[in-house]
């Protein structure tokens, strides 16, 4: 059932379109930095991809890594006498502990921006969603419940770190609101106009305002105060976006060449342009492709996929370079080519990147390789 529930979940997300199907979010390292970790980073790391271990694992126990617990160990799902249990491995001593188990099929885990809770969505029934909220040690903090649920989609707000802005979906894919508190353990309807938002501030999400009855390929993009209510347009035709303590990164078309994406860094507090390069555009249906991405502030780099041309999905699986963006010098470094456009994890540190649809494969970022981190028995 569990593996139901994940391509599911999966395939609604995808289907969805112009949204990513994964909850992209700022990667923050959560140890304070001094001045000579600084210069340390400047210093070549002190492994290599030999010593990577792998997660040995039954094909039909095994569900998918689904995060990082800290800079060296994952969190990966495994199915075990009736239970789903949640994994923590170290992929550099090959040490693996339980951290998390339940008697209901666990489905995702989220960290917050700091990597001190856990988000765990766990679904009982295909009628009824649950939230539960662990520490570090796996220690459940707070639960909530989603009667007649089909399916939920969530956000950490990585201002606070303690609320979560959450998307119930009904069997006729209508929609219920929350922001959960982890403080206080309550839960409070939230009326989005749009399921899939994400944290602008303390107190305000934002949201593409997509028109269900005149599909588009942009659309406006809104804000919404979760405690007054009002909502503010911030800009016009976007395709995709998302937001990092200080900007918001937009992807729109070019003014002059509708089959080219520009994506924007912009400051968060006035919306005046920081950084932009540009991308083709690929198309699927009477959407565009919106790769999935990440922003890592250890190294000030966002992470994506570029396609290298034009043209439909269909004709472009494995055409994709995997590149960094520095927001400091604003400079583009192609990390890998000829990659199919999947979800990517990063490390606190970036210096590993999960890749694949189970993340199952890993890539090391200071040596540009990659390697399958699940070895299958």
């Amino acid at each position: 059932m569990k593996k139901r529930m994940i391509f599911l979940s999966l395939m609604f997300s995808l289907l969805i379109g112009c949204q990513p199907s994964e909850n992209p979010k700022e990667v923050v390292d959560p140890s304070p930095i001094t001045e000579e970790e600084v210069n340390d980073k400047e210093k070549p790391v002190s492994y290599a991809i030999e010593d990577i271990q792998q997660i040995e694992a039954p094909f039909d126990s095994f569900g998918a890594v689904v995060e990082w617990l800290n800079d060296e160990t994952v969190l990966y799902i495994m199915e075990a006498s009736g239970k789903s249990e949640v994994h923590a491995f170290n992929v550099l001593s090959g040490e693996s502990t339980l951290f998390f188990t339940s008697d209901s099929p666990i489905l995702t885990v989220e960290a917050n921006s700091t990597y001190d809770l856990f988000a765990i969505q766990k679904a009982p029934s295909f009628t009824e969603g649950h939230l539960s909220v662990v520490d570090a040690s796996g220690n459940l903090v707070a639960n909530w419940e989603f009667p007649e649920s089909q399916d939920i989609v969530y956000s950490w707000n990585p201002y606070t770190n303690k609320h979560i802005a959450v998307s119930s979906f009904h069997e006729d894919w209508t929609f219920d609101g929350y922001v959960l508190d982890i403080s206080s353990k309550e839960m409070t309807s939230a009326n989005f106009t749009n399921p899939f938002v994400q944290w602008l501030g303390e107190s305000k999400v934002g949201y593409i305002n997509w028109d269900q009855d005149e599909p588009s390929l942009s659309a406006p993009l809104l804000s919404y105060d979760v405690r007054t209510g009002n909502s503010e347009m911030l800009m016009d035709n976007v395709i995709m976006y998302t937001a990092f303590s200080d900007f918001v990164m937009t992807m729109t078309r070019d003014m002059e060449d509708e089959m080219v994406a520009e994506y924007s860094f912009l400051d968060i507090l006035n919306f005046s342009n920081v950084h932009q390069f540009k991308a083709p555009l690929v198309s699927m249906y009477s959407n565009y492709v919106t790769p999935f991405y990440e922003f890592v502030s250890a190294t000030n780099e966002f992470f994506t996929f570029i396609p290298t041309s034009s043209g439909t999905v269909e004709g472009l699986s494995a055409s994709f370079q995997f590149i960094s963006f520095g927001l400091e010098e604003g400079e583009k470094e192609v990390l890998l080519e000829n990659l199919e456009n999947k979800p990517i994890k990063f490390s606190p540190n970036g210096q590993f990147c999960l890749y694949g649809f189970q993340l199952e494969q890993l890539i090391f970022i200071p040596e540009k390789e990659m390697i399958d981190l699940v070895e299958y028995s």
